[in-house]
């Protein structure tokens, strides 16, 4: 679920480690120079630019492109930063780019371009909804996000990806990264069991382990 709103009046709980990633995406979305010198381009990757396989993920093809993908980072970032500590959130904030990325460089040689915080968000919303059922069975809240995210793919893949979906891009040729959605759950589900690998208490903040502990307290009544 997510975390109880006020928790937005205590600054150390607000997202500021993905402060950066939104800062800079909105320079880029701004600057179409600042864009080109980052969105993921394979010939510039192959040509030693290898920068671009983790800021390609902070370039967007339109504005609507922009405001979905970071808001929705953004509030995946606040149920991270609220949940887990800080060591772990910075972690996975240079992993999971990457990991997207690097599904695609190896083994979508036909895509040259591609921007977008959606392959990310779809793993850590995986994440999400794998930790949330390991903790209970009635939690939706996650899941529903993701099965919207799902939805979205197939209509897009159904009118063939490019140009966007429900969300177009500013530039038809640019096609939906199926595989970036996929790196990114495959991903999360490897995040979701290193998480457990380390021991839940250990990656938890004080606030986390408050809540389990009252969770806990109230369900043996």
């Amino acid at each position: 679920m997510l975390p109880p709103p006020k928790s937005l009046l205590k600054p150390r709980l607000l997202p500021w480690l993905f402060l950066p990633g939104g800062v800079l995406a909105l320079a880029a979305q701004s600057w179409p120079e600042l864009a080109k010198a980052l969105v993921y381009d394979r010939t510039a990757i192959l040509a030693g630019e290898w920068w671009r396989m983790w800021t390609g993920n902070f370039v967007h093809f339109g504005w609507l492109h922009f405001a979905l993908d970071t808001g929705l980072y953004f509030l995946i970032g606040w149920a991270l930063v609220y949940r887990y500590r800080w060591w772990l959130n910075a972690a996975w904030l240079v992993l999971m780019p990457l990991a997207v990325t690097a599904t695609i460089f190896m083994f979508d040689a036909d895509m040259i371009r591609y921007g977008g915080l959606s392959g990310a968000n779809v793993g850590w919303l995986v994440m999400l909804a794998f930790l949330g059922w390991q903790q209970s069975w009635r939690d939706w809240f996650w899941p529903v996000f993701l099965g919207i995210h799902v939805a979205e793919l197939i209509y897009e893949a159904q009118l063939g990806g490019h140009g966007g979906g429900m969300i177009k891009f500013d530039d038809p040729s640019i096609r939906v990264a199926t595989l970036a959605h996929v790196g990114g759950a495959v991903f999360g589900m490897v995040l979701w069991g290193v998480v457990n690998l380390l021991g839940g208490p250990r990656t938890l903040t004080p606030e986390a382990r408050a809540d389990d502990a009252r969770a806990k307290q109230a369900g043996g009544k």
